[in-house]
């Protein structure tokens, strides 16, 4: 599904769903937020979050009905766990057989990959705009993924390796915004070291041997700078799979990823695409995995990620504005 924005016209309801302990949601963003909706919708309602998966109760909730009527937009804000949380609501909401409102992504929080995935480097209230007027915008139908054997969504990506450790590390540091994740990039950099490896595509080993990281999804972005998946294309119905080995040292594969995904070319890096990846780690030492900044619990070896093809709505740059960007 490839459409124009969809103007929050008159009565239209717009829905926004902020999480006040993330990282830059402040009041006063929350108040230039419902400024700009005033302008353009019908009726702007505010939640807040107030305790972990309460975005999801009120995604589904609002997603389903709201004094009567749905919701035309629900807006997330917060960070890529919040948008998380916002998507798994809505697709409950799905399950239970209503039609989907359009989500918008607008940065709050530390990294805001979402955001910049969806909207590259647009200014907030020029991206707001843009999807409440549906100028300069489109309403696309992207994949998402799901971690077997679990109900875990994965919306923007998932990996192991350093990211994984460092999305742990970054719980204990006291900053905020993406200093917060450098931070623990530079801390985990001290006393990484690969771990032994297996990655199957479509049950197919495309990788074998000490592994630096590995990430699967269809953003293109991690922590909002490194750009992980170059070649991503939200709605192609496939997973793509970034791997790096060992023979790359970690602080040149982070360089060339914030150089405009240039690690793809590396002979020690590899780069697939299919709808079922499974992540193994070969020495019988748990793995660790992280998808959206959040640490999956558990002792698991190996994890196995699905596929789910074009089942979110969302509001996102018009394909020539992205081309401007």
């Amino acid at each position: 599904m490839t459409a124009h924005g969809i103007p929050a016209e008159a009565g239209r309801r717009v829905t926004v769903i902020a999480n006040p302990r993330a990282g830059s949601t402040t009041q006063e963003l929350l108040s230039d937020i419902e400024k700009i909706c005033r302008s353009h919708a019908g009726h702007t309602e505010t939640l807040w979050t107030e305790y972990p998966g309460h975005a999801t109760e009120l995604a589904r909730q609002h997603a389903i009905t709201a004094s009567g009527q749905p919701s035309a937009v629900i807006i997330s804000i917060g960070g890529d766990g919040t948008a998380r949380e916002v998507v798994t609501g809505l697709l409950e909401a799905r399950d239970s057989g209503a039609t989907l409102p359009a989500l918008l992504v607008l940065p709050g929080g530390t990294g805001n990959s979402n955001y910049r995935h969806f909207w590259q480097d647009v200014p907030w209230q020029t991206a707001l705009a843009s999807a409440l007027t549906g100028e300069g915008s489109e309403l696309r139908a992207y994949d998402l993924a799901t971690i077997a054997g679990t109900s875990r969504l994965v919306v923007l990506g998932a990996s192991t390796g350093l990211f994984a450790e460092a999305t742990a590390e970054a719980l204990t540091i006291p900053v905020a915004g993406r200093a917060r994740y450098q931070a623990a990039i530079d801390s985990v950099l001290t006393r990484f070291t690969p771990y032994p490896g297996r990655v199957l595509v479509d049950g197919r080993p495309v990788h074998v041997g000490d592994t630096l990281l590995v990430n699967v999804g269809g953003g293109r972005y991690r922590a909002g700078v490194y750009e992980t998946m170059p070649f991503s294309v939200p709605d192609d119905g496939l997973l793509d799979v970034c791997v790096i080995g060992s023979g790359i040292p970690a602080r040149a594969a982070l360089d060339l990823m914030r150089q405009g995904g240039a690690h793809v070319s590396s002979e020690h890096v590899t780069y697939q695409r299919g709808k079922r990846v499974t992540l193994e780690r070969t020495d019988g030492r748990p793995l660790r995995f992280e998808h959206d900044g959040e640490v999956l619990p558990g002792d698991a070896t190996s994890l196995t990620i699905d596929v789910l093809p074009r089942v979110l709505p969302v509001l996102v740059a018009a394909q020539q504005a992205k081309a401007q960007a």
